[in-house]
């Protein structure tokens, strides 16, 4: 493994931890800076009670500020899912890929032209969500969630399609999304 994959790993991982662990770890994290400012400006007596509560003051305010963020980031996540089933052609290739997965039919490596419209249309969405959840872009939590055992499903269908694509175009071709269905089938067998 590539360190740069290893990096998208761990990132993505944090991302899809559960909401309380990475409160914690922020919180404390963020704690600790402040204490560290603290302490540096109390040993040389430049401190008082007013910087103090400025200090304190700067520390909600960012905590605060994250906080919106991530309301904002899932506000966002949501308008980008549910915008999904406005766009005709995603909405028909999510319909076609639902019989397509409920009915348990793995798609070809050469699938007929008229079924590869919808493939691309839906490796092609979930690629999208992949790579915006890996970047932090949109609440990855939120994404698995929702959408994340059926991208699961499509990538098990897709998988000889997708390989044969990656054997005549090139490795890196819906990577983002298969590391997501990855981390989503992890974190689901371990609860």
């Amino acid at each position: 493994m590539r360190r740069g994959d290893r990096v998208r790993r761990i990132r993505f991982r944090w991302s899809l931890a559960h909401p309380l662990v990475r409160l914690l770890v922020q919180a404390t994290v963020a704690a600790a800076i402040a204490i560290s400012v603290f302490a540096f400006l109390s040993i040389g007596d430049v401190i008082n009670e007013t910087a103090a509560s400025v200090l304190v003051a700067v520390v909600f305010g960012a905590a605060s500020v994250l906080q919106l963020r991530q309301a904002q980031r899932r506000q966002y996540t949501v308008g980008l899912l549910t915008n999904f089933q406005s766009s005709e052609s995603l909405k028909t290739a999510d319909m076609w890929m639902a019989a397509r997965i409920g009915s348990r039919q793995e798609l070809a490596a050469n699938p007929p032209s008229d079924e590869l419209v919808h493939v691309i249309a839906m490796l092609d969405y979930y690629e999208f969500l992949a790579t915006l959840a890996l970047r932090g872009f949109i609440d990855t939590p939120l994404v698995r969630t929702l959408r994340g055992g059926t991208m699961a499903r499509c990538f098990t269908i897709c998988r000889t399609y997708i390989m044969t694509c990656r054997s005549e175009i090139g490795s890196e071709l819906y990577c983002n999304f298969e590391l997501f269905v990855e981390e989503h089938n992890r974190t689901a067998k371990s609860g």
